[in-house]
């Protein structure tokens, strides 16, 4: 099994009225109603973007520190985002 966390920042976009998930690292943006919901959307993508790259042979970034991306936006709420792949790198819905 192979584990990837990564850290995503969390806001709030008061135009669209949705609460919006960023992983820096990855380049993933999306959004949600609730911070549930733009967070379980964020894991999704992350896992087709994962699974893409290593069924690909594409270079995967390494996650930044979380104390880094805290620091870099104090404002906004930072969470951990995680996918969890087999031995066929296929996701693991845990």
């Amino acid at each position: 099994m192979k584990k990837y966390v990564y850290p995503a920042v969390v806001y709030y976009d008061e135009d669209a009225l949705v609460y919006v998930v960023c992983i820096e690292d990855l380049g993933i943006i999306v959004e949600g109603d609730t911070v549930e919901e733009a967070h379980k959307r964020a894991g999704k993508f992350m896992d087709r973007y994962l699974q893409t790259a290593l069924k690909e042979d594409m270079e995967i970034p390494d996650a930044t520190e979380f104390d880094t991306v805290v620091t870099k936006h104090p404002k906004e709420m930072v969470v951990l985002v995680e996918s969890t792949f087999d031995n066929k790198n296929r996701p693991i819905n845990e």
